[in-house]
């Protein structure tokens, strides 16, 4: 009771400046108090206790910090609850999907073999070039190619902020009212 009362306050302002959170400091203080309570009798008599609670609120201060940047890391990972889509996101879904279909199918054989092999099988250039029996270069030029024959076929699809309006046909051009 008096190392709590002798302690607590200078141990959770320095607690408080390693997590950088004004109240967060109590928590690990109070951890502190405990592991020394259990571990009491394994601690040596030698050693200053001051600078053993010091070093000990450090320590677990530190693990406290990493413990919220991963919960935190996580959670921003982590994606929220999502809205069922909307008639007009789910027939903009589905008309992009069918012209990137058209698209992909419309491409030369063996480029579009590389494209598949890429995209929908997840595997590597190295891979691919082993799978076909061609360089990683030749791999990349024509993904490169494939990537650019995609753009064109869905540039033509232009979906504006906020999801309101399409214009089919070809890109409005937004900054001067023209077409593209």
């Amino acid at each position: 009771e008096m190392l709590v009362r002798e302690y607590r306050d200078p141990l959770s302002r320095y607690a408080e400046g390693i997590l950088d959170s004004p109240g967060g400091g109590d928590d690990v203080v109070q951890e502190v108090f405990i592991r020394l309570w259990t571990r009491r009798e394994a601690l040596g008599g030698e050693g200053s206790l001051r600078s053993l609670l010091y070093t000990m609120t450090r320590h677990t201060a530190i693990d406290e910090r990493r413990r919220a940047h991963r919960a935190e890391a996580k959670a921003a990972m982590t994606p929220g609850p999502r809205a069922a889509p909307s008639p007009y996101e789910t027939a903009v879904e589905a008309e992009l999907t069918e012209r990137a279909s058209a698209a992909v199918a419309a491409l030369p054989a063996r480029r579009q073999e590389v494209f598949r092999l890429v995209r929908e099988c997840g595997l590597s250039y190295g891979e691919v070039a082993g799978v076909m029996g061609i360089s990683q270069q030749t791999v990349a030029n024509h993904m490169s190619l494939a990537l650019a024959s995609l753009r064109d076929a869905l540039a033509s699809v232009v979906v504006e902020p906020g999801g309101e309006g399409r214009v089919m046909g070809r890109a409005r051009d937004v900054s001067s009212g023209g077409t593209k």
